[in-house]
C-alpha cells in the first residue's frame, strides 16, 4: 500500500493526477470523493493499493479498468 499525503493546497485532482503520473507500474487509478472515502481500519482502508490522505481525510483509490 503507499500512502500519498497531500501538500498545501493540493487538490484531490491533483493529488490522483501526480499518483497517476508516477506510478512505478504504469497503472492508473481512480476514486469517488463520496463513496471512496475511508477510516483507518477498515476493509476499504486496509485493502487499497494507494490511499490519499487529504486534510486528515482518506481516500482509497482503485486500479481504473
Amino acid at each position: 500500500m503507499k500512502i500519498h499525503l497531500c501538500k498545501g493546497d493540493e487538490t484531490l485532482e491533483q493529488a490522483l493526477a501526480i499518483i497517476n503520473d508516477n506510478d512505478p507500474d504504469g497503472r492508473a487509478y481512480t476514486f469517488d470523493k463520496e463513496a471512496d472515502r475511508c477510516y483507518v481500519g477498515d476493509e476499504a482502508f486496509v485493502n487499497a493499493p494507494v490511499l490519499i490522505n487529504y486534510k486528515n481525510s482518506y481516500y482509497a483509490l482503485h486500479i481504473a479498468e
